[in-house]
């Protein structure tokens, strides 16, 4: 009970001490600019209206916009000083010092502006509520307590970022929405010599792209960008000063200014750079906009001089652009008509905003990812899953289209889509080392602003991610034939067993080819095959399959050739070597059109028997994406009929290979290993689908998603251009035996 009551004791001692500094230290301030206002009264620059109201009436209330800056911003630093004396936190210290300042001002003035007005106290509160110096002080003294708050243990709440990246977004949205709503005509009351100069609703069309980069920048918070946060604390703020402008937006004001003094405590939410790359291409753009303004605004002032019949004058137009670039009326309007005085400002200001939210966008977006030759790091790689490459996946984290995280002993095979670092299959690597290897490349991730998302990873190491707060999803079922168990007999084995007689009575036969044996003859012919089996479309795949047929060379890849009664190659199994659980994991199965039902299923079986004689343990086939789902034998609820008729539709729609696939691989009795996608939060669900299928080739126009340079320069050994592996798409589809559908095998 002592324990419990220190705390509460400490906070009763905390909070009497820090609304006496309050009242005390903001009562001499306001008391100082009675004192200097007559000596600071002729000082350039804006004047603020209102500081003193005890002498609104005899006009004496305003003050240099410095001069009041100056003072509560002193007064801010002494309150910030002092609630950091008192042990309160960043966040703790800047609400309570932006609330507390506020209301003792708002208090103050409200009895000064009822001793001016002698008006009802309704009256008064709104006047008070009207007075930008209050909001100007309680603005400083919320960033000076945020500023000077210390750091406590739990600064770096876990979630925080997320939360933070809301909070910026609803102040884009109040933006946006107050943009809407705004009533015309409002008072321009914070800085009275510069405000008319500015133009209302060029003021308001301001409030617009500062809603919008306030949203860009949420995206970059919730990914802990520095930079984000940055160029949100400036955007706060002028959001702030231009809600004061437009008058009435005072509430508006508050919560935005609220926001901007949580996001300055929470700075040490946000420790990660941005790209590098990026800054170059970021300031292009902008200067790029800002010369299209500023080519406009003067182009639009010299041709409205010469409708005129005035002197062209390149200078006055110059100018006069250079003010409506912030907002501010032409100067030279004696030669220009009224009308034109008024909008012209308001076009320049769209351009302008539209450079300044499209660099936004280019400099706080995620790193790009960019492959390069680097023979060392591929030989790194290969010795890894040799040694390591236990998964039926592994083979695959070799394609030229990934690049490779490597930390130690481990592999990580990704690669970047639009922000998604899209894993291929677990990490490989000594089991000890998995989760040290893990929690590095989430690191690299969080710092270059990517989500993650794993393909294909087996059961055997979803404990590993759920530790790390990631969430594995259900994907679909991966068929693996025990060798050892395999056989043509029984009833359930006859569609494969007539599949194989029918074949063989055409006279094919089947040879087993290791890559380092193929011939340049057999190369040419395999070469061949796949491009007639592609007929000129694209290659798919990206997880469960290798980008070329001759990837993998030596004793890492088998090729199952099967060759007619001529001798001509029909066909083939393209097959990786997992040397460590002794397996081979099926790539592509290209093959001539002219093949008679059941040529893949009788090349299966050879690659079976083959896989018996040399002491391997199992042949992995297809992966069926939703298995469960799709599978005729099993019974669904209604919300799992509706999805299975959703994936139909979409399989129609993009050519996919789902139920299909799992009625062919049924045929051979498999054991099904499930398959499960990796997601940090359920909500990166539908970002990360796309970019999954886009990685894998499977939307329409997926280069375009998956951005430039997808492909590895290094070209490919042997001479074949490399690019993504085979798919289900690209495969003529072949009527198999027994099975009433027409059937794509693939790994996909």
């Amino acid at each position: 009970m002592a324990s419990l009551s220190r705390p509460l004791l400490t906070t009763a001692a905390r909070v009497p001490v820090l609304a006496a500094s309050i009242i005390v230290i903001t009562t001499l301030t306001t008391g100082w600019l009675y004192w200097v206002r007559a000596a600071v009264a002729q000082w350039p620059g804006p004047m603020v209206r209102q500081v003193l109201p005890l002498d609104a009436l005899a006009g004496h209330d305003r003050i240099p916009l410095i001069v009041c800056v100056l003072g509560f911003g002193f007064a801010g630093v002494l309150l910030g000083l002092i609630a950091r004396a008192l042990g309160l936190g960043r966040l703790t210290a800047g609400l309570s010092l932006a609330i507390g300042v506020g209301c003792w001002l708002f208090l103050v003035d409200a009895v000064c502006v009822f001793i001016v007005l002698q008006e009802p106290l309704p009256a008064v509160f709104r006047a008070t509520l009207g007075l930008e110096p209050i909001y100007l002080a309680a603005v400083l003294a919320g960033c000076c307590g945020a500023l000077l708050g210390r750091v406590g243990s739990g600064a770096r709440a876990v979630g925080a970022a997320p939360l933070l990246a809301w909070l910026v977004a609803i102040g884009g949205l109040i933006d946006l929405v107050s943009a809407v709503v705004h009533r015309p005509g409002a008072a321009l009351g914070v800085v009275e010599r510069f405000g008319p100069g500015v133009v209302s609703p060029a003021v308001h069309a301001l409030v617009v792209p500062v809603g919008a980069l306030l949203l860009i920048c949420s995206r970059g918070l919730a990914r802990q960008n520095r930079r984000a946060w940055q160029l949100s604390v400036a955007l706060l703020g002028a959001s702030v000063v231009l809600h004061l402008l437009l008058g009435h937006n005072h509430a508006t004001a508050i919560v935005i200014a609220l926001i901007a003094v949580v996001l300055l405590a929470r700075r040490q939410d946000f420790p990660f750079s941005g790209d590098p790359s990026s800054r170059p291409s970021a300031l292009l753009r902008l200067a790029a906009m800002l010369a299209l303004a500023v080519a406009y605004g003067v182009t639009a002032v010299i041709s409205y001089q010469i409708a005129a019949g005035a002197a062209v004058s390149l200078p006055a137009a110059l100018s006069d652009t250079a003010r409506a670039l912030v907002g501010m009326h032409p100067v030279h309007e004696g030669y220009l008509p009224h009308d034109f005085a008024r909008w012209f400002p308001l076009p320049v200001l769209s351009v302008e905003a539209i450079g300044l939210i499209w660099a936004a966008d280019v400099w706080l977006r995620p790193w790009r990812e960019r492959l390069f030759s680097d023979a060392a790091r591929r030989e790194r790689a290969t010795a890894i899953v040799r040694q390591w490459g236990g998964d039926t996946l592994a083979p695959f984290a070799l394609r030229a289209d990934k690049d490779w995280f490597i930390q130690d002993q481990t592999l990580i095979p990704y690669r970047v889509v639009r922000g998604v670092a899209v894993v291929s299959g677990d990490p490989i690597g000594p089991p000890d080392e998995l989760g040290q290897a893990l929690d590095g490349f989430l690191a690299q991730a969080r710092a270059r602003g990517w989500h993650v998302v794993v393909l294909g990873a087996s059961d055997q190491h979803l404990q590993l991610y759920r530790e790390r707060g990631m969430r594995p999803q259900y994907h679909g079922d991966e068929a693996v034939i025990d060798v050892a168990a395999f056989s043509l007999d029984g009833r359930r084995m006859r569609t494969v067993r007539q599949a194989v007689h029918r074949v063989e009575r055409h006279g094919y036969t089947a040879e087993a080819v290791l890559a380092s044996d193929v011939s340049p003859a057999l190369r040419a012919e395999l070469a061949a095959l796949d491009a007639a089996w592609l007929h000129g479309g694209i290659r798919k795949g990206f997880t469960m399959e290798l980008d070329s047929l001759f990837r993998l060379g030596g004793g890492d890849a088998v090729f199952m050739v099967g060759r007619d009664q001529d001798g001509r190659v029909a066909g083939c199994l393209h097959m990786a070597v997992c040397g460590a659980t002794r397996s081979l994991s099926l790539s592509s199965m290209p093959r001539r059109s002219d093949t008679p039902n059941g040529f893949s299923a009788w090349l299966i079986v050879n690659a079976v028997s083959w896989a018996g004689q040399n002491a391997f343990e199992h042949v992995s086939l297809n992966f069926a994406p939703f298995a469960e789902l799709l599978s005729e034998r099993t019974a669904l609820s209604r919300a799992q009929r509706l999805g299975r008729g959703a994936l139909l539709t979409l399989k129609r729609a993009l050519a996919l290979q789902l139920d299909n696939l799992v009625r062919f691989d049924r045929q051979f009795c498999p054991r099904w290993q499930a398959r499960y996608v990796v997601v940090e939060r359920r909500t990166d669900l539908p970002r990360v689908a796309v970019a999954a299928m886009a990685a894998e080739g499977y939307l329409p126009h997926a280069d375009i998603v998956r951005g430039a340079g997808w492909v590895s320069p290094d070209g490919e050994s042997g001479g074949e251009p490399p690019g993504p592996a085979e798919g289900p798409g690209a495969e003529p589809p072949v009527r198999e035996p027994g099975t009433g559908h027409r059937a794509t095998p693939s790994r996909r």
